[in-house]
């Protein structure tokens, strides 16, 4: 299979996997969300201004749309899983909520031209390709206002971890890039699809869908190359945080 087909049915599985996901994500997460995640959200929140707009890419079920929606600010949540969208608006109804929106949008076809104050994107990249960071970046720092704060997180998974899964995704005969973690997918793709319980998806979901983890040099170059500039990075609840903001 040739490398943009293979990536277009992994995003494809990813997107189906977090539909059926859905229905048990706040009860899995909703209460134990990271608090290293929570600390810097605060950071975030505290580079914005009053009544501020925000977006929330990669929401999900919204994890910390209430943390976002605290201090008064408008914030538009968007996701490519409509399911996980929909999970979303039943926890936060648009009539006890207004200032909240959601949206089905994925991150390679956002399209916001300076519309927002600030912008975060939390635990959603590890499922973007190399190919489309830069482009999606680029897209982040159209969206944000000059000046406008960004949150991003990437995973932290070990480097050995990700040369063990290329090696055996070589073998397999995918045509994979180094970072790309994907030897498993295909044997539990189908298996975590075809469960009836949706106990399996902390130890099975995982392996089972598409994850790219690029080296912190190739990151920092890319938020650069987009325009972001990076004024605090730190490491906590397995995952890479990075604070920017918007060129002036």
């Amino acid at each position: 299979m040739e490398r943009a087909e293979w990536l277009k049915k992994m995003r494809a599985q990813t997107e189906a996997l977090y539909d059926r996901f859905a229905p048990i994500y706040w009860v899995r997460f909703g209460v134990c969300a990271g608090e290293t995640h929570r600390q810097n959200i605060g950071k975030f929140l505290e580079r914005l201004g009053a009544r501020s707009s925000v977006l929330d890419a990669g929401c999900g079920a919204g994890l910390y749309d209430a943390m976002l929606l605290q201090p008064g600010h408008n914030v538009l949540g968007i996701d490519q899983s409509g399911k996980m969208l929909a999970r979303a608006r039943e926890i936060y109804p648009l009539e006890r909520f207004p200032k909240l929106r959601y949206e089905k949008v994925g991150l390679q076809e956002m399209d916001f031209q300076a519309e927002f104050d600030g912008a975060t994107c939390v635990d959603a990249m590890e499922h973007i390709p190399p190919e489309d960071w830069p482009g999606i970046l680029d897209r982040f720092q159209k969206a944000l206002k000059p000046g406008g704060p960004f949150y991003i997180t990437i995973d932290a998974t070990p480097k050995e971890e990700s040369q063990e899964s290329y090696e055996k995704s070589i073998a397999l005969g995918l045509p994979v890039v180094f970072g790309e973690v994907a030897d498993k997918i295909d044997a539990y793709y189908p298996r975590v699809m075809a469960m009836d319980s949706e106990e399996f998806i902390g130890e099975l979901g995982d392996p089972a869908v598409y994850h790219y983890h690029p080296p912190l040099e190739q990151v920092r170059l890319w938020l650069n190359q987009a325009g972001l500039e990076i004024e605090e990075e730190g490491t906590g609840d397995g995952y890479f945080h990075f604070l920017a903001r918007k060129k002036v």
